[in-house]
């Protein structure tokens, strides 16, 4: 008797592919850290052939750039949980980040700035009678003007200006520490590619306030902490005046905004694609609006208010295309199904829909709302990864984009979720940042492919059935050892995993020994093939595969069919 292949009770480490399913590669240390704190935020900073990735903990972001040597590049920070996106403008490309606590902190390709409410001038120095000192309260002899030093590069020393107060070109500027020097003539601008008439601060607002931001229409948009305000900045623009767009009376439910995206409907009152803007609150209520700016009537308008249920977190929402897929208390909804449906349908139209039970029974073991989620284009991968709970399984829940198939990846415990470079990284505890899909160990650990498909009765199930033997088809260049066991009457009773079994790693480059190894030596795949005798007796039944991975090498081995014979007894009573 062959079982269903089509769906499983158990795929745990295995990755559903079109046509069948393999055992999941397993991870390794990227960068470690020189603290041991938990890896809050990952970020990626991309601008042509300048690209970088930076990892916040609670109190610090470093550049992780090159792994072997992270360093830290904003310190004295109180919270590790960043929004940030990638903006540009005529003055240069941007990273943004925000977490509600310390002001919102911009990367400009070179350095890591703290915008607030005071202009940061760049004051190019002429000639030096004393040099200036970092953090030192500098005077111009002219213009009065005041600031502190916050960075000096080369001939520049970039002043955080008090009240905004302008330094004139060519005048002496003296600090309080004794440092003495006279700027050049065509000194004393704003920066970075600000004009003079906005500055580079935002005064209106304090950016410490700041929880998430997103861009729309050449705009920068923010949601302030416990509330149900939106902030807008003026467009090509990042900082300046910030504008409020208060939403106090467009959600019903109250709460406050939890974040916001763009997205892009298949129609619109033009009769073609269109943006959006999205706003969602933690009570699960999304206001869609149009428009380019929220200060004219004429050109911004509300598309619609609609109901998704509760996000799982201001991270717990990936794009797919031009949709929004938003993990929720419901399951993983996609942003076009809620505006045609009812909110007491979107369960069935959920992309979780198969996993549904058990996308349950995670909300109600892991309360915290601070689910992550990312899409690996070049795995073909959605990644929903639930928060550490102690004494629970840390995991991963994965669905292949193609086909919508579910699995879980256990023992990874992702704080946060990143794609660089074409390779999907996330954050640990400890001070790690971990590169998922590589060698066939988890951090050196091994780990253990579990298979259980649905239970069948066999179109008999008062008939007793004693299950004989069973035969296991895999497919791989790496020869395998499993487990089989049953399982019977719907109830799941895994047993001990099998050992490690240790395949060499003599062919694998820079493991291997010069002059013996065998480039490409495993390329060919093979069929392995084996019966196993079982026990066992129930009126439904489902075989149990298990596989350990603990080698350098993955086995990147296929399942291809799991056969079962038996004998049917009387009728069960």
């Amino acid at each position: 008797m062959q079982g269903d292949q089509t769906a499983a009770a158990v795929l745990d480490n295995w990755w559903p592919t079109p046509q069948n399913v393999q055992i999941r590669r397993g991870c390794a240390l990227y960068c470690q850290l020189p603290v041991t704190d938990t890896v809050s935020s990952l970020m990626v900073y991309n601008n042509g052939g300048d690209v970088r990735m930076f990892a916040a903990t609670s109190d610090a972001i470093y550049d992780i750039t090159i792994p072997a040597t992270p360093q830290a590049v904003v310190t004295g920070l109180s919270n590790g949980n960043w929004s940030y996106t990638q903006f540009a403008t005529t003055g240069g490309v941007f990273l943004v980040a925000v977490n509600g606590a310390d002001p919102m902190q911009l990367f400009d390709g070179e350095y890591w700035w703290a915008i607030d409410n005071k202009n940061i001038l760049q004051l190019t120095i002429g000639s030096t009678a004393a040099p200036l000192q970092v953090d030192d309260t500098v005077t111009g002899g002219t213009s009065g003007a005041t600031g502190t030093v916050i960075r000096i590069v080369g001939a520049n020393a970039y002043v955080r200006a008090v009240n905004g107060d302008a330094f004139k070109s060519g005048e002496t500027v003296t600090g309080a520490k004794g440092g003495s020097v006279t700027l050049s003539a065509d000194s004393a601008t704003w920066w970075p590619g600000i004009t003079v008439t906005s500055g580079n601060s935002i005064s209106t607002v304090d950016t410490r306030s700041f929880c998430f931001v997103w861009p729309y229409q050449d705009r920068l948009y923010f949601i302030q902490k416990d509330s149900l305000n939106m902030w807008y900045l003026d467009a090509d623009a990042i900082g300046g005046s910030a504008t409020v767009f208060p939403m106090g009376g467009v959600f019903p439910s109250g709460g406050s905004l939890m974040f916001g995206a763009s997205w892009s409907l298949d129609n619109s009152g033009q009769g073609g694609l269109s943006e959006q803007c999205v706003m969602i609150t933690d009570e699960g209520e999304c206001a869609i609006y149009q428009g380019y700016d929220p200060n004219l009537s004429t050109s911004w308008s509300k598309v619609g208010l609609y109901r998704i249920d509760k996000p799982r977190g201001p991270n717990a929402f990936a794009r797919n295309g031009g949709d929004l897929l938003i993990a929720t208390d419901t399951g993983l909804i996609p942003l076009s199904q809620a505006i045609n449906k009812a909110f007491a349908q979107l369960a069935p139209a959920a992309v979780s829909y198969p996993i549904e039970h058990d996308w349950n029974a995670y909300v109600q073991e892991r309360s915290t709302r601070n689910w992550q989620m990312a899409i690996w284009p070049e795995n073909q991968m959605l990644a929903v990864a639930l928060p550490h709970l102690n004494g629970y399984t840390d995991a991963f829940l994965v669905a292949n984009t193609r086909t919508a198939a579910w699995a879980r990846f256990t023992g990874w415990n992702a704080s946060c979720l990143c794609v660089f470079q074409g390779q999907m990284y996330f954050g640990s505890d400890g001070g790690k940042i971990v590169g998922a899909w590589q060698t066939g160990k988890d951090i050196g650990m091994p780990f253990t492919s579990v298979y259980v498909p649905l239970f069948v009765d066999c179109q008999a199930p008062a008939v007793a059935k004693l299950p004989k033997d069973c035969r296991v088809m895999l497919r791989g260049t790496t020869t395998a050892s499993w487990s089989v066991s049953m399982q019977y009457d719907y109830v799941l009773n895994i047993p001990a995993p099998p050992d490690v079994v240790i395949t060499g790693n003599e062919d694998v480059w820079d493991e291997g020994r010069w002059d013996s190894a065998v480039w490409s030596a495993g390329a060919n795949q093979t069929a392995q093939k084996l019966w196993t005798p079982v026990a066992g007796m129930g009126a439904a039944f489902a075989p149990c595969l298990q596989i350990t991975s603990g080698n350098l090498v993955p086995f990147d081995n296929e399942l291809i069919r799991v056969e079962v014979t038996f004998v049917a007894g009387g009728l069960l009573s």
